[in-house]
């Protein structure tokens, strides 16, 4: 799943402690810090959708200053690559 996160206010110390407990998660495999619409990307992996449920519910939206959040369930993996020709 990916989740994108849009905290409340932009803060040094709102980003900085939102950082620290996102990366305590371990159903939180990458947490990418964006420009745009929101603040935060996290790829999330969970079993199944009830999972990403409990996952929301009872880990995420309870961490401080986190305004929204908005939730993209992957249908098929395209491509993936590390691959950079030089």
């Amino acid at each position: 799943v990916l989740c994108q996160i849009k905290l409340v206010q932009h803060k040094k110390d709102f980003l900085t402690k939102f950082e620290n407990e996102v990366t305590r998660l371990p159903e939180v495999i990458e947490c990418l810090h964006v420009s745009g619409g929101f603040d935060y990307m996290l790829k999330v992996l969970v079993k199944d959708k009830d999972a990403y449920r409990e996952f929301l519910v009872t880990k995420l939206t309870i961490l401080e200053h986190i305004g929204s959040t908005q939730s993209i369930f992957t249908i098929n993996k395209v491509k993936q690559s590390t691959e950079i020709r030089l």
